[in-house]
């Protein structure tokens, strides 16, 4: 039964309203939902800073993870985006090309490099891997981490060039194709490297047991001296490392 207000010298029916706090009580609900909803996802994603430094295992890495100016303005590596996409225009970029034979069928030369641990790939003289993200599981894993043998789209590897046996520099490379049919991959560097562009590594059936690799790669620094004399030189030798252990792997029998 409504209950009747006077006001002055008229009468105003105060309802009570069920509904309406039936509607309260669900808005609520709603938004504390929201909020745990949310808040779980943020919880989830991995945040950059919790990168263990003792398991880097690269001084320069870790200065990377800190010092690059990049990943200062991110909180999360799953926010970590590509240097380059399809739409820039490669012109003004510059190209180095080189092929690398691996005396093992095409299919399991592929094989090697979707299934093999990429700690066993990038390494050698040059190579060094720190540690890799997993955008599909939003996952860190260190070099060490056996479990981890899978090529996938948007992972990031995180790796140390120790150059002339002096000098180290981290890089980090994105995983932005991979077309089993064509037997492509394309690693792109991450916005905050030095250099900013894509390597391609393109697989070539020469015969039933032999396999060519044309790996290119288009690059820019904003620096002449940089990318016509010490670019090309140093980059050679660190993609023979990562082939001569393609090699490796897939001639294992």
């Amino acid at each position: 039964m409504p209950r009747m207000k006077c006001s002055g010298s008229r009468f105003v029916f105060a309802k009570t309203s069920r509904k309406v706090n039936s509607i309260t009580i669900m808005s609520k609900i709603n938004i504390i939902f929201i909020l745990l909803f949310f808040g779980a996802v943020l919880q989830a994603q991995m945040p950059i800073y919790e990168a263990d430094a003792q398991k880097l295992g690269y001084k320069k890495v870790v200065k990377y993870l800190k010092k690059n100016e990049s990943l200062n303005n991110l909180y999360y590596f799953s926010e970590i985006q590509p240097s380059i996409n399809d739409s820039n225009n490669l012109g003004r970029f510059y190209f180095h090309n080189a092929n690398f034979t691996i005396n093992a069928p095409i299919w399991k030369v592929w094989k090697t490099c979707m299934t093999t641990s990429p700690a066993n790939l990038w390494k050698g003289k040059m190579l060094g891997l720190s540690f890799v993200y997993s955008n599909n599981s939003d996952k860190m894993f260190y070099c060490g981490d056996q479990q981890f043998d899978t090529l996938e789209l948007n992972q990031i590897y995180f790796i140390n060039l120790r150059i002339m046996h002096v000098f180290n520099v981290a890089v980090a490379l994105m995983i932005t194709k991979i077309d089993a049919d064509e037997k492509i991959m394309e690693f792109t560097y991450i916005e905050g490297n030095k250099s900013i562009g894509k390597q391609t590594m393109r697989l070539l059936e020469t015969n039933d047991s032999e396999t060519k690799i044309v790996h290119e790669t288009f690059y820019t620094s904003g620096s002449k001296f940089r990318d016509k004399r010490l670019y090309p030189r140093f980059h050679q030798i660190a993609i023979t490392d990562l082939h001569e252990q393609i090699d490796v792997y897939s001639t294992v029998k």
